[in-house]
C-alpha cells in the first residue's frame, strides 16, 4: 500500500545525502525516500530530518540507478563507525 507524504517530513539526510521522501506510512511504519542530487544547504532546514529519527520504521531508501535497500540501523551504524554518535 502506497501513502503519499503530506507530512513536513520531504527529505532524509543520510551522511551527507539527501534522499526525497516519496512515501511515509506511521500504521505501517514505513518510509521509501529517492536519493536526490541536492545538498544539505539546497532544502529548507524544517523539511530535513536525520535517519537516525526514524530507526524504529523500515526505512527503505533507492539509489539514482532505482535499486532499492531497506536499512538495518544495528548494520548501518556498525558499517558507518556510527555506534558511539547514535544510541
Amino acid at each position: 500500500m502506497i501513502i503519499i507524504n503530506s507530512t513536513k517530513i520531504k527529505y532524509l539526510k543520510v551522511m551527507d545525502k539527501l534522499y526525497e521522501v516519496r512515501d511515509i506510512s506511521f500504521y505501517y511504519q514505513t518510509i521509501r525516500a529517492v536519493e536526490t542530487d541536492l545538498n544539505l544547504d539546497d532544502a529548507p532546514i524544517e523539511e530535513v530530518f536525520d535517519i537516525f529519527d526514524f530507526k524504529d520504521m523500515k526505512v527503505t531508501l533507492i539509489n539514482k540507478k532505482g535499486q532499492g535497500k531497506l536499512i538495518d540501523f544495528n548494520e548501518f551504524v556498525k558499517n558507518h563507525k556510527m555506534k558511539s554518535d547514535f544510541h
